[in-house]
Parts: C-alpha cells; structure tokens; sequence
C-alpha cells in the first residue's frame, strides 16, 4: 500500500466524492451503492476500479469504516456544511489528519506497505525546502543531491512523484498552476482546532501548535525525522525562533486575506522571524498571532 501509487491506491478526486456521499447521509451506505453513485458501471472507463481501490486504501487508514458491507464515517462536521466548498474543505482536513497520524506511519522508512508515511515523510521534506527558489520539478534532483541513503529515499522512484503533485494540492501543501510548494490552505484548515475568532496567543506558542496539527512543519515530529537523514551542508538550519519559508509563505499568505494578525507586541517575552526570498527577514518579527472577531 502507498498513497503516491495512484494508479493502485487511488485519487484525492475520487475520495473527495465518496466522503462527501457518504457525509451527506446520516446512515452508513451500503458498499456498492456508494460506488454505484460515484462511478456508474457502463459509464466510466475503468469499471469503476478507481472507485473501489480508493475506497478501499481510506478504509484501511481509517478515514471510512466498513461493516458487513455497509461504509460510514467516524468523522462529522459539527454543522452541515453550508455547500460543495465546506464540505470539500472537512474532506480535506479529515484526509490530512489520517495521512499524518500516528497510526499510519508507523513503517516511516518502509519501501513497501508504508499506508500513508512515502507521502508524509516527503511532505515534510519539501515543506523544509526554500520555496521561493524551489519548484515542484525540482524535487527529484534535489532528493538525489540532499539524501544519501538509498534506504531512506523519499518518493523511492520518479513515477510516484505524480502522486506527489495530486496529495499535496489536495490537502493544501501545494498549489496549481506550476506546483508552488505553499501550505496556506492545510494550516487555515486547522486555525479552528487552535484559535477561535477574537483569541490569540504568542507567535511561538502559536508556530509549536501549527507542528502539532500539521507534523510536517516547523518542529513536527514526521520532518525532525526526515531531517536527520538530510546531508547536513544542503539544508541552512533555521536561526533560533526563525520560521522557515513555507511556514512563513502560508502566515503572510492569511494575513493578507485577513484571516490572520501578525503583531508586535513588547510586552511578549518571545518573538518568530519569518523568512523571505533573501532568507531571514528581521523587519517581519512578531510576538503575537490572532484571528480577527469577524472572519472576512
């Protein structure tokens, strides 16, 4: 099992439609109703075989639950989703957190039956990369010149870098068109889990609570692994409360559309640094992070 084969193990498209069928009925589904309605035979080219792996891969990590041929979910929106987009938005946010849990890279390094760690381990790795300088076809020649360790390859081989491109944007890692890596949209997914509207907190506590919900950040567990194995001359480390470039890309990013405040503060004992295309930026030094009262 891996989730960058995608032609075995299934399409982030495919399960956005079979979660969104599933959520949209109280009750569990029967199995091959569900897959009926998502790719009717006679209609779509492969028979329904996209459909069926996929629900099957997101059955064995967790995301849906099969009882004697019926499929739910243990995951539910605490509100109906007002539409098509709220709802696509948990999808996304549910798959995040099975992908990246615990439970499913437990064989971080396995070649082989891995479930979902190939894409987490390389998710943590490019999110370490300079994003202002790097883009998405750079991966597989930077892979090759800051790891070593033929046992500790990311992707493992080229045809797996397509299972990359399509993870990635889907759960908000990266972004069409020419695949910027940018995790604005997986970290305003968790800003619920860590801030309500109106609250705040210091930045630093704020940047240890992002590596928490999205371990493939700053300080997350899944990339201080994969950064062990990286060659310790092809990386810069991170200055003392620097925060790295694809971090620093998504803050700005939500400060932007409003969605994020980044302030000074002196009565703050602690402050973050975000990164630019000429690396440290001291001029973008903040003490406190908070979600404006009233989400624009």
């Amino acid at each position: 099992m891996s989730l960058l084969n995608i032609t075995n193990d299934g399409l982030p498209n495919v399960l956005a439609v079979l979660h969104s069928r599933v959520l949209a009925s109280k009750n569990a589904v029967p199995r091959e109703e569900l897959l009926e309605a998502v790719a009717p035979g006679g209609v779509v080219e492969d028979e329904g075989k996209q459909a069926r792996q996929t629900l099957r891969r997101w059955t064995e990590l967790g995301l849906f639950i099969e009882t004697d041929d019926m499929i739910s979910v243990l995951d539910r929106p605490s509100k109906v989703p007002a539409g098509a987009l709220q709802t696509l938005a948990f999808t996304r946010r549910i798959a995040c957190r099975y992908a990246l849990s615990d439970q499913n890279n437990q064989e971080f390094w396995a070649a082989e039956g891995a479930r979902s760690a190939d894409l987490t381990r390389t998710l943590a790795w490019m999110m370490a990369q300079d994003v202002f300088r790097t883009r998405f076809g750079d991966l597989e020649r930077l892979e090759s010149e800051q790891i070593e360790n033929s046992d500790r390859r990311l992707m493992q081989n080229s045809t797996r870098k397509t299972g990359v491109n399509y993870w990635s944007e889907f759960l908000g890692f990266s972004r069409q068109p020419g695949g910027d890596i940018d995790p604005t949209v997986a970290v305003r997914d968790v800003l619920p889990e860590i801030l309500a509207p109106g609250e705040g907190m210091s930045a630093r506590d704020f940047v240890e609570r992002i590596a928490e919900q999205l371990p493939v950040l700053d300080g997350g567990r899944w990339q201080a692994v994969v950064l062990a194995e990286v060659n310790a001359s092809a990386l810069a480390p991170l200055q003392p409360g620097q925060v790295s470039t694809a971090l620093s890309r998504a803050l700005l990013c939500l400060r932007a559309s409003g969605e994020l405040l980044l302030q000074s503060r002196a009565d703050i004992g602690s402050s973050i640094v975000l990164s630019g295309y000429q690396g440290i930026r001291p001029d973008l030094t903040f003490q406190w992070l908070s979600r404006p009262s009233m989400e624009p």
